[in-house]
């Protein structure tokens, strides 16, 4: 039976993709294809389901293969797996955004990408999954009873703004509840957040921006932190006649307003609750601050931290006295990434490394040249600006690629550019551990 081939609306239930071997699923019979609707009763909507209700000694497995529907029992011990791996997290279907934000990236995409990039998705089961930001709006009290039994901590809110007239505005949407009650609920019953506010300016920022970090902070520490990201717009966005992205000075007034609370917090509690996006301080054209803004970095994935993190990191682990690089080496990033390697990480190098590395600043054109994180980056871009020869090897950042496969977003692959430019391209994951070990293997 072919996975991809079950309807998901009709038939819901984990579908087996593969079996460890000499695990107690092969002992059980059971095979690829084959979907475990229930255990021990319960239904099975998402791999939360099956990891909570799995962990018994005695289990009741109902089980879908082909039109039959049987049940197989089994002793095992409690923390014993069946040794499965389903071919979707989710076993029903994603949970999709009811809202119509304005800047939702969805709606600023080009025509005939993946398909895949066009879901809005919404769902707090990814959010404890995979760290993706949800607003929570919509959930049903079955689903927050879901999130309080199975301790789906921490989860990751998009708040926005805590105004809720200003909420509504924001995502578009009237029916949003008051996010502060909502958030109040989940930390009541052991839920921690960390929650994020994109700022766009002439809507969120000023009165209400200051509002919601006076709002948020008093759910410390059951909020763990606020990131605070500026708006990003790319050339195909039609929906924000008015918008435009933050100028430097509208950057640096936000920055200012925002340390002086986050300052007020590190001196009493020891710990930088609100937190600024790099691209905030990159657009205000100031440095980016210390590693005591940023606490435990918890936020890097929402672009917080990062460049602070690389530098620090870069200090620790480069030492000048290395044999220089035999070939030479080109870097591929965004313009985020090239300000970086030329104001923190060249200018510090011994002149003998330096002298074999090129920073190759992409230029996005795909989405418009507003987009400055290497994340964006396309193959296309690449493809067009840089020229073959230009470097033995190339390095590039594993952020602007598929997580399971080496595709950039316009899907052209890896391999074709290493094609095009007649070399090894070596693809790293963020951090200066990595892009030394990129330059000194070279």
């Amino acid at each position: 039976m072919q996975s991809n081939r079950v309807d998901k609306q009709k038939i819901k239930g984990g579908i087996i993709a593969s079996l460890l071997h000499d695990s107690l699923a092969k002992n059980l019979g059971l095979k690829v294809g084959d979907i475990i609707t229930h255990i021990n009763g319960v239904e099975l909507l998402d791999i939360l389901d099956y990891r909570f209700q799995i962990a018994e000694e005695s289990i009741v497995l109902e089980v879908r293969r082909e039109e039959e529907t049987f049940s197989l029992e089994c002793e095992k011990e409690y923390d014993e797996d069946l040794g499965v791996e389903f071919d979707d997290v989710l076993f029903d279907q994603i949970r999709r955004c009811q809202n119509n934000c304005d800047f939702c990236f969805i709606y600023q995409l080009p025509k005939k990408m993946r398909r895949s990039l066009y879901v809005k998705d919404d769902d707090y089961r990814l959010s404890f999954l995979y760290g993706n930001y949800v607003t929570l709006a919509g959930l049903k009290e079955f689903d927050y009873q879901k999130i309080i039994e199975y301790n789906l901590s921490p989860l990751y809110v998009s708040v926005h703004a805590t105004d809720l007239e200003a909420r509504r505005e924001l995502l578009r949407n009237p029916k949003a509840e008051d996010i502060i009650d909502r958030i109040s609920y989940l930390i009541q019953n052991g839920i921690e957040v960390y929650t994020q506010a994109v700022i766009c300016p002439g809507l969120n920022e000023g009165p209400i921006l200051e509002q919601t970090m006076n709002d948020l902070v008093k759910l410390y520490p059951g909020v763990k932190a606020l990131g605070i990201v500026p708006v990003g717009l790319t050339q195909y966005q039609s929906r924000l006649k008015n918008m435009q992205v933050h100028t430097v000075a509208q950057a640096r007034e936000t920055i200012a307003m925002i340390e002086k609370y986050q300052k007020a917090f590190i001196l009493d509690y020891g710990h930088p609750f609100m937190q600024i996006a790099d691209e905030f301080y990159l657009k205000a054209e100031m440095p980016v601050p210390s590693k005591e803004h940023y606490a435990d970095f918890q936020l890097l994935e929402n672009g917080i931290g990062g460049i602070r993190q690389f530098v620090d990191s870069f200090s620790e682990n480069y030492d000048p006295q290395d044999t220089a690089p035999g070939k030479s080496v080109g870097v591929i990033t965004g313009k985020d990434g090239a300000y970086m390697f030329k104001e923190y990480i060249l200018p510090v190098m011994n002149p003998s490394h330096r002298q074999k590395i090129q920073i190759l600043e992409i230029e996005n054109q795909h989405f418009g040249n507003s987009v400055t994180v290497s994340g964006l980056m396309v193959g296309s871009d690449i493809l067009k600006q840089v020229k073959p020869g230009t470097a033995d090897r190339y390095l590039l950042p594993s952020n602007c690629l598929k997580f399971d496969t080496p595709v950039f977003l316009d899907d052209l692959g890896v391999t074709d550019l290493e094609k095009h430019l007649g070399a090894e391209i070596m693809i790293l994951n963020p951090g200066a551990v990595d892009f030394l070990e990129g330059i000194f293997e070279a």
